[in-house]
């Protein structure tokens, strides 16, 4: 299981876990590169479905994130995993873009596939 903390109101501590099944999707759309369906929770314009060419897990902003390219945006997005109402994915693969460069997205110089070493949210 994988353990996140945070030091929200007051700096206290607290733990959050997310979803085995959340994150081994994830793993799996991202080595397999599988065009992936998300029902995504922005807070400002509402529930959305977008598919999106997922390209890494990384640290935003002290919150774990699913980067790729959003279908619906037409640019990269980063998707808060915490705000992921579903995620799907079939059996169409997407190619790669070359254009990609992480260090837009990640607050650290690795990514957010460690496993159990992760911390967030």
């Amino acid at each position: 299981m994988n353990q996140h903390e945070n030091y929200g109101n007051g700096g206290q501590k607290r733990q959050m876990h997310y979803s085995p099944s959340l994150i081994n999707t994830i793993k799996t759309a991202l080595e397999g590169s599988y065009l992936t369906t998300l029902e995504y929770d922005s807070r400002e314009k509402g529930v959305t479905v977008r598919d999106v060419e997922p390209m890494a897990l990384v640290y935003r902003d002290g919150k774990k994130n699913l980067v790729g390219f959003c279908h619906l945006r037409n640019e990269y997005r980063a998707f808060r995993l915490d705000r992921i109402n579903m995620i799907k994915f079939g059996n169409k693969h997407f190619d790669p873009r070359s254009d990609f460069n992480i260090d837009e997205f990640d607050d650290h110089s690795g990514n957010a596939n460690q496993e159990d070493s992760e911390q967030d949210d």
